[in-house]
């Protein structure tokens, strides 16, 4: 029979419950297992506003992370499976060996930077003043020689039309001929940034939809390549918010695969 040593299960190994035990240098152990504090969750966002609960049960960072952040990130994988996740990602873990979806990949690529990006982890989200710059983000990620830089996004207000010039400079494994992608972010709105609504009242939800993400490659001749430096998208007249436009390459027969992709932001003309 087990010896008892404030537990009913007797020695513990792991934990049961509330309870974790196990052994150290011979010696049985068990206490009282501590459940991590959950902080930042909504609801206790709403109750600090509403002075219901003091600033040190609260967690910025931790929101942060699961609204800003993760939700984010997980909201653009889940919109874009089958155009975008499976064709760049999966690829990515099976060419990797990696015991993951292509979805966990992207997401675990990307939240670190992402979540460091912020102008401060320890405050509120704000789309003006404390926001993660969405640049951060890998829209791909590979083997293959990305561009040094995007030279110029411009999108133009009454045709819908948006036009991104890269450095088409090669100096590694880099091909003229590999096949050019390009991917828009859309942000929410101009006052919420990533998010639908936010502040006491607003449900935290993101807002950001990605423009572009037919990756699947068409026969060679009709994708725009790598030495052609320039790219244009028709994503819909009218938009005011912050668009963001990511470019990336795939070598024509698929053996590299793609390259991480490079980012800058879009300036609006009428």
């Amino acid at each position: 029979m087990g010896t008892y040593m404030g537990s009913p299960w007797g020695i513990i190994r792991g934990k049961i419950h509330d309870t974790v035990g196990g052994v150290w240098k011979g010696i049985e152990w068990v206490r009282v297992r501590v459940l991590p504090t959950q902080r930042g969750t909504l609801q206790n966002y709403r109750l600090l506003k509403d002075g219901l609960i003091p600033p040190e049960r609260f967690s910025y960072p931790q929101m942060n992370i699961r609204r800003v952040v993760l939700q984010v990130l997980g909201y653009i994988g889940r919109g874009n499976l089958p155009n975008f996740i499976y064709p760049v990602w999966e690829a990515l873990v099976t060419k990797r060996g990696w015991t993951m979806t292509g979805i966990n990949a992207f997401v675990r690529r990307n939240a670190s930077n992402f979540f460091n990006s912020l102008t401060d982890r320890n405050l509120e989200y704000d789309a003006d003043t404390n926001k993660p710059d969405p640049c951060t983000i890998l829209m791909s990620e590979g083997d293959l020689e990305p561009s040094p830089s995007i030279t110029a996004s411009t999108y133009t207000i009454s045709t819908g039309d948006i036009t991104v010039d890269w450095d088409p400079t090669i100096v590694m494994n880099g091909s003229a001929d590999d096949f050019a992608f390009l991917v828009v972010l859309k942000m929410s709105s101009i006052a919420s940034g990533l998010l639908e609504e936010i502040g006491r009242y607003g449900n935290w939800y993101p807002g950001v939809y990605l423009y572009g993400t037919g990756v699947p490659v068409p026969p060679p001749g009709m994708q725009e390549v790598r030495s052609a430096g320039t790219i244009s998208r028709n994503i819909g007249k009218g938009h005011d918010m912050p668009l963001y436009a990511y470019v990336f390459f795939r070598d024509e027969q698929g053996a590299i695969g793609y390259s991480k992709s490079t980012c800058l932001i879009s300036t609006h003309v009428p």
